[in-house]
């Protein structure tokens, strides 16, 4: 109940995902259009259309999935030439066989115990799924501690915004290694650095589920001490890793 729950808190915080959220990158784009089967696209989880208005710009026949109806208006503002429904992905019914399912920040919020089965049921045969998310990470270590202690101070354990890098090693098990189902896995990886000013920053912190379940005021008060930690602004490091499966004839 408190992942359900997590998942519709952006809402709240509508301007501010669409505006600090940052997009993803256009060669990720390319490569996910190269490896899908031809027919239409089905996106799970579409928020205001951070991935769909990249998507939708190539020319594909679109649907998206979202929940919450505040960043559904965004999405269909921003993109109204695509198909919007509004629930949730274990509520949905496709009416076709798609030849790509993607999800950009929202696959962990589709109920774990069913995802694959729901995305290998939408698929037409030999679909692809592609489920990628940008990791947005403070470039400066000695910045990034003294953030990071904000946020055990105020009780904030699951954002990933102030912890170190992954390493660049070896690649976490692609979660479909033992899934019969599904054949060409593959996982790629995208890295970017970008300046955020102040403002966008904290922003961006508004925008993430771990912050906006805190208490108003608790939230405020970490907002407050952020504010004096960063200064004119922050160095970011975006990464953005990609996840790839094609459904087996």
């Amino acid at each position: 109940m408190v992942e359900r729950q997590r998942s519709v808190v952006f809402g709240e915080a509508v301007e501010q995902y669409d505006s600090a959220r940052p997009d993803y990158p256009a060669q990720l784009i390319t490569d996910v259009l190269d490896y899908a089967a031809p027919g239409p696209v089905l996106e799970v989880g579409a928020g205001t259309g951070k991935a769909t208005a990249g998507f939708a710009a190539r020319g594909v026949s679109l649907t998206c999935v979202e929940p919450d109806p505040r960043m559904a208006a965004v999405l269909t503002a921003k993109c109204p030439g695509v198909r919007v429904e509004i629930g949730i992905f274990e509520d949905y019914t496709p009416d076709q066989g798609f030849g790509l399912l993607y999800s950009a920040q929202a696959w962990h919020w589709v109920d774990e115990r069913r995802r694959w089965d729901l995305a290998h049921a939408a698929l037409a045969p030999a679909g692809a799924v592609a489920v990628f998310w940008n990791l947005y990470l403070v470039a400066d270590p000695n910045l990034r501690d003294a953030l990071a202690e904000v946020d055990r101070r105020h009780g904030v354990k699951t954002s990933s915004l102030h912890r170190a890098a992954p390493p660049a090693g070896r690649a976490a098990e692609h979660p479909l290694a033992d899934d019969p189902r599904f054949t060409d896995l593959g996982q790629r990886r995208y890295q970017r650095a970008g300046h955020y000013p102040a403002a966008r920053y904290l922003d961006l912190v508004r925008s993430i589920s771990a912050y906006r379940m805190l208490a108003p005021d608790t939230r405020e008060a970490l907002l407050a001490e952020m504010a004096g930690l960063v200064g004119d602004g922050v160095e970011m490091a975006l990464l953005t890793d990609l996840t790839l499966a094609r459904r087996t004839p």
